[in-house]
């Protein structure tokens, strides 16, 4: 059990590092990055210095099956800072979350995951903002909701993400992984530990 725990916990960091050192992703954070250098090189520090967070955090986390909600919200305010420099206004992200959550225990790298998904599969545009909405609601479940305007061609979906978010939460506690999808709406709720 506990063998099969940490092989899935590997898959999903061998996953989100595949996303973050993927092509596209590095092709667009170098685009993004030119634009500042030439616009504002203040801000282009500030993004270097939050990429590097970002793939500090991916490498420090593959050695743990869970960890604290605080820890896990800094990584993915870095990740939110180089998402929202690439799409500006196009990508609205709200982040509600108390301070008494913090302690709380959260399987690593799912959040960035589920926003990943979300921008993956949806049009992202300013006709068409992409709005993420993240929040830990009574029942002590982390939320991650997005509005749905699913692209005609999603790009090459590996199917690992979020069977893999599910099976290893399903290692780790009773409660299980909610995950619900109409036609305005895709909503994963992560139990916290």
């Amino acid at each position: 059990h506990a063998e099969e725990l940490k092989r899935e916990s590997v898959e999903a960091q061998f996953e989100s590092l595949k996303n973050q050192v993927n092509p596209h992703f590095l092709f667009n954070s170098l685009n993004t990055l030119t634009t500042l250098i030439e616009e504002n090189p203040n801000m282009a520090v500030r993004y270097v210095n939050q990429l590097s967070q970002v793939y500090r955090y991916v490498l420090q986390s593959k050695e743990k099956e869970v960890t604290d909600l605080k820890t896990e919200l800094e990584f993915t305010g870095s990740y939110i800072f180089l998402l929202q420099k690439r799409f500006e206004n196009n990508l609205k992200i709200e982040l509600s979350i108390s301070d008494k959550s913090w302690s709380k225990k959260i399987v690593p790298l799912c959040l960035q995951m589920l926003i990943e998904n979300a921008i993956k599969h949806n049009i992202v545009s300013s006709e068409r903002p992409l709005i993420i909405q993240i929040e830990v609601n009574e029942e002590d479940y982390i939320v991650v909701k997005n509005n749905l305007q699913l692209k005609n061609f999603s790009e090459q979906n590996t199917g690992i993400g979020l069977p893999n978010i599910v099976k290893r939460y399903s290692y780790l506690c009773d409660k299980e992984v909610k995950i619900e999808n109409n036609n305005s709406y895709f909503k994963v709720s992560l139990p916290l530990i």
